[in-house]
């Protein structure tokens, strides 16, 4: 379990920074949508927030951010969705909830809780501790605000209230701080005679008070809390099987499409055969990806490529480097990407840093495209066979050179 404890002004729930996911959109299923269509919508955070559906900017900006999140690391985003909890599962404190719900094999699964607990945690915290659970708000000028003037009653209080007498006037001073927090309690004891302050009851001849205007240099305020909430194991679960797929022109090659931020290993690198100059070069390769803290996966196992390529394929290896016979000849590799399937060929001392930019999401499989050749192969029975998302390299002068490994295209 992991969980952020956001604190924030009860009367001020903006986020700073709302702007930046204002236009995000999200699948939420709104308790309303629960108890009638059924359906879920989507729609733009900054409009769910306007129209009251998400209560505040700030629970808004946190669910954003935790579908930014679930995309990054790989989640399907048309099997996530929010739900808001229904008033009858909310908690009596709480101002809005919503969960983030996860679909797999098991359904929709509750991964990640947003829920805002306004004032309660502090409020009691304070209250068993006796000590005061604050935050201050500075203004850069000084400003009017409304309050209350009290005036007690201390015999009627101390017989009362006995050696309490003091906790309970201070809960009272705190309220008439600011009109709106006091109103309620001028009200109650208008109409009703008495009121209830900190589990204390207050009877309207123990104080009187009226309504001023204070100039304030700062306010005093208990913040409320935003808690997202995260289920790690669930979470966990729930992106190895969106990983996990079957190759369609074989089933019994399976794939796990981790991407390369999170892949546990994030490339893997193979010598065509086993003779030792190739090893040489595969052992130099490996140290590269290793000096640049890249984790690596090296097969010098005499199974076939295609083979080899498959074991990388099932454990989520992004990316393959495979060391042929014209390594030997001008330095060159061929780059393999897991999805597509497509391969490139380039320089051996590039591939760290090509890989590195991969993993670091500065580069995409598209602009390594656009900048190396695509090679052809076809490997036989047990490899690789040519992909129709190969692309032709354009005004470009090529050479078809046929080797043990299979035939290539490759610049003259």
């Amino acid at each position: 379990m992991g969980e952020i404890e956001h604190f924030v002004n009860p009367k001020d729930k903006k986020h700073p920074n709302f702007s930046s996911i204002a236009d995000k959109e999200l699948i939420l299923f709104g308790r309303d949508d629960q108890l009638g269509s059924g359906k879920t919508i989507k729609v733009a955070m900054s409009k769910a927030v306007s129209t009251g559906l998400v209560n505040n900017e700030t629970l808004g900006y946190f669910m954003a951010r935790t579908q930014l999140y679930m995309e990054k690391i790989g989640m399907d985003p048309s099997r996530l969705r929010f739900r808001q909890h229904l008033t009858t599962e909310m908690a009596h404190y709480a101002t809005d909830c919503w969960d983030l719900e996860i679909q797999s094999s098991y359904g929709w699964v509750e991964c990640v809780g947003h829920a805002d607990r306004a004032c309660y945690d502090l409020e009691v915290h304070s209250r068993d501790t006796k000590t005061p659970m604050l935050a201050t708000l500075k203004y850069d000028n000084p400003v009017d605000i409304e309050v209350a003037k009290l005036k007690f009653d201390r015999k009627l209080m101390g017989m009362a209230f006995k050696k309490d007498q003091r906790v309970v006037s201070a809960a009272l001073d705190q309220l008439a701080e600011n009109w709106d927090d006091f109103e309620k309690v001028a009200t109650a004891l208008e109409k009703e005679g008495t009121t209830v302050v900190d589990g204390y009851t207050v009877t309207k001849d123990m104080v009187s008070w009226k309504k001023a205007s204070k100039k304030v240099h700062e306010i005093k305020f208990t913040p409320s809390v935003i808690e997202p909430s995260f289920g790690m194991g669930r979470i966990l679960y729930s992106l190895l099987e969106h990983s996990f797929y079957k190759r369609e022109s074989d089933e019994k090659r399976t794939v796990m499409k981790f991407n390369p931020l999170i892949a546990p290993t994030k490339v893997a690198v193979f010598p065509i055969s086993s003779r030792d100059d190739l090893n040489i070069i595969v052992d130099g390769i490996s140290s590269d990806f290793l000096e640049n803290d890249i984790s690596t996966r090296v097969d010098k196992s005499t199974a076939a490529l295609g083979r080899r390529y498959s074991r990388a394929d099932e454990v989520g290896v992004p990316f393959a480097i495979t060391v042929d016979f014209q390594t030997l000849e001008d330095e060159t590799v061929t780059l393999r990407e897991r999805d597509s399937t497509v391969q490139v060929r380039l320089g051996r001392h590039e591939v760290a840093v090509v890989i590195g930019a991969c993993v670091a999401g500065k580069m995409k499989w598209d602009d390594i495209l656009k900048k190396y050749p695509v090679v052809q192969v076809s490997e036989g029975e047990e490899g690789e066979q040519e992909s129709p998302n190969v692309k032709t390299v354009i005004d470009a002068v090529t050479k078809i050179e046929v080797n043990s490994r299979g035939t290539f295209s490759r610049p003259a």
